[in-house]
Parts: C-alpha cells; structure tokens; sequence
C-alpha cells in the first residue's frame, strides 16, 4: 500500500498478446516512472484480473504460430479484432452496455478498491477498458494509453480520445490519433521509444540450456560476422536458414535463440555447425554477453520478425537487423522504419531473407554500413534520458493535480 502522501500509479499489461514484448515493454515504462515520479508505481499483468483477456492472448498465439503464411496468419487476426471490436465498438467507454459492464466488472472492483491517481494501458485497448471502469467505479482515477506500438493505432480497437492522456513515440502517431480518433492534440504527447535495455533481466533468467564453451566469437581474431537469430513463433523459416549457412558461410560466429522451445533448439543445433551456439533460454550473463558481442563486432547482424521492439531495442546496441515481415497488421510499418533509417532490411518472404542473407554475409561491408545508421538512429532517436523526462513531464501533471 502506497503512504498516504506519495500518489499511487497502476501500470496495467498484457502479458500474453506478443509473446513478453508488450509486458517487457510494461516493464521498461515502469521503470522510466519509478525515475522520475514520486510515487509507488505498481506493474499488474491485465489477464488475473480479466481472464478473457489471457483467452484472446492465448488465441494469438495459436494464430502466430498455425498460421501457414503471412496472408493466413493476417486474416485470422483481424478477425480476431474484428471480434473484440464488435463487443468494445468505438465510444463503448462513454456508456457500457449491461454486458459490457458484466465483462468488465474485475476491472471495476479492482480500481474501485485499489483506487489509483492514475492507470496506464499498456495497450490501446486496455486503456479504453480502464476508461470505462474508472467510470462505473465512481472515481477519480486518470487514465493514461501508453502506446509501445505505433502500429496499434491502425486498429479501432486501440483507438480511443477517451483517455487523460496518451503517450506516443513518433510525431506521426500522434497526428493518426487525431486524425481517426478525433483525440485532442493537448492530451496526445510525442516523448520518444523506449527501449528495453537491461530490463531484459526479467524475462530471460534461467540457467542457459546450452554448453558454456567460453566467450562467443573471436575478439583477437579476424572479424568475422557475427549473427544473432531469434526465432520467436517463427516456424520452419529460420532453422532452414541456418542449414543454408551452415553450407555457405560456415566460418561465421551463430547463436541461434528458439524462444522456449527446446525441441526446436535441438533439431536446429543437428543442422548447425560445432561452434555456433543453441538455446530456447538463456542466462543473463550469456545473453548481454551474445548482444556486447555482436555490437562490438563491424558484421553484428540480428535476424529475427519484423517487430518494432526488437527493430529498436537492436538500433540501441548498434546491431543491424535482417527480418522477415510477421504478416500482422500491427507491425506493418516497421520494414518502412527500417528502410527509412538504413537499420537493415525487412524481407516480405522466406526465400528474400535466405537470399539477403547470403548477400551480405558474401559483402559484410553491407551490414557495415547498415551498423553506421543504426547507431545515427540510436543517437539521435533512442536518447533514453531524454525520452524519460519527456515521460515524467507529461505524466506529472495529472499526479499534482489528484
């Protein structure tokens, strides 16, 4: 319980839409607030308290990972949102029906009794729930959308000017926002991306399931790509990819990551070569070790979906990406982001990611150039601190004004 004197903040999450990205995301948010706010900051997974939302998590999950290819895996998904769209329409929070309230009276009981001075929505659509049982609740509560995917805000679903606040990362969000929610400009506020940085820690914290044969790569040798590859729900496509290395480039430094997959991990490791590295969980000294590596490295090279979090947590540690578009509609404008900024290069299909791949590795001097932009990015988007103030700045009036 917070003291009497410090204001209390909600953060409310997701865990199971996207996999961690949106909880880590939580996460880092979470943190930022804790920095610069004299207050108790509290992080809440969404689904405990509202089980249909692990049902819906738990939906997309299955449509990530049965989808047989990106059209499929899109249309299911937006039928999904459809789904939920029909029973949150737009403006729902204004006036909850009977089954609206039934579906949200958790939620309701939860901020009645807790009452923070503010709520935060990790995602768009949590927002708007915590605006509608803020009001059934008869309290004061602020509600704050802290939008970690731009993307989102293509759904109706995540739209909403109902909010106190809502806090976004790129000018051109805001101006979506406005435009096709109607939100007010004042109560839109432009603070940057966060990245996940060390906040990693919570999420990959088992023993490492793979052999600790000393340091990855070879500082003192020649330098030599190093890759990364992160194969989260990614099916088949990137363990083809690393027989297809193995075959072209087998002198590379590889780390292969199938997140809590050991059976994947295993098979792959069988078309690998004896030096790369194999796991489905990681330690965090391992971990940070991989990443120090491959950005110290002039051929550090992240493959993996074509997530924003990923897209930017990689341009913070100055490593290139090379990705294969998701097929989601919400991560439909990050292979723009990358081309825009020279932070890679996303792929629309299997065989274009196995043959950039093989490109580049043929020229590393390519993923050179690309690892230049990234850190230009970094320096001039990802100012952590910077974005931490403008966080703090926006937040802090609604907490003086309790």
């Amino acid at each position: 319980m917070a003291a009497p004197d410090r204001p209390l903040v909600h953060v409310l999450s997701p865990r199971t839409w996207g996999e961690f990205g949106n909880y880590l995301a939580a996460t880092r948010f979470s943190r930022a607030l804790r920095s610069v706010l004299d207050a108790e900051v509290t992080l809440l997974e969404a689904e405990p308290i509202l089980p249909w939302i692990g049902e819906a998590g738990a939906e997309i999950r299955t449509i990530s990972l049965e989808s047989p290819d990106a059209v499929v895996r899109n249309q299911r998904y937006m039928a999904l949102m459809d789904r939920l769209q029909a029973r949150f329409p737009e403006g729902f929070e204004a006036g909850p029906t009977p089954a609206q309230r039934a579906d949200l009276e958790p939620l309701t009981r939860h901020l009645g009794e807790a009452a923070p001075d503010v709520v935060v929505g990790t995602k768009g659509f949590v927002a708007r729930l915590c605006v509608a049982a803020v009001r059934l609740a008869g309290i004061s509560t602020r509600v704050v959308s802290h939008v970690t995917n731009p993307g989102l805000l293509q759904l109706p679903l995540h739209r909403s000017r109902y909010p106190d606040l809502t806090l976004v990362g790129f000018p051109r969000a805001k101006e979506h926002l406005v435009e096709a929610a109607g939100a007010d400009p004042e109560r839109v506020r432009v603070v940057g991306p966060l990245v996940a940085q060390h906040d990693l820690r919570d999420f990959m914290t088992g023993a490492s399931d793979g052999a600790d044969t000393g340091p990855w790569g070879d500082d003192e040798g020649p330098d030599r790509p190093r890759v990364i590859i992160f194969s989260n729900r990614g099916g088949e496509t990137y363990p083809e990819l690393v027989r297809r290395l193995a075959d072209r480039h087998p002198d590379i430094d590889l780390v292969f990551v199938g997140y809590g997959d050991p059976e994947l991990a295993r098979r792959t490791a069988a078309l690998g070569r004896p030096h790369w590295r194999f796991h489905s969980v990681l330690s965090q000294r391992e971990y940070f070790d991989y990443i120090r590596r491959a950005s110290r490295s002039r051929y550090g090279l992240l493959v993996s979906k074509a997530g924003p979090n990923t897209t930017l947590e990689a341009a913070y540690f100055g490593i290139p990406v090379l990705m294969l578009e998701s097929g989601l509609p919400m991560e439909r404008w990050v292979p723009g982001l990358i081309d825009e900024e020279g932070l890679g290069r996303a792929c629309a299909t299997p065989g274009e990611l196995f043959a950039t791949a093989d490109d580049w590795l043929s020229r590393p001097a390519v993923i050179e150039g690309h690892k230049k932009a990234a850190l230009a990015f970094a320096d001039s988007v990802l100012d952590q601190d910077a974005v931490t103030e403008r966080i703090g700045a926006a937040v802090r009036p609604l907490l003086d004004a309790r």
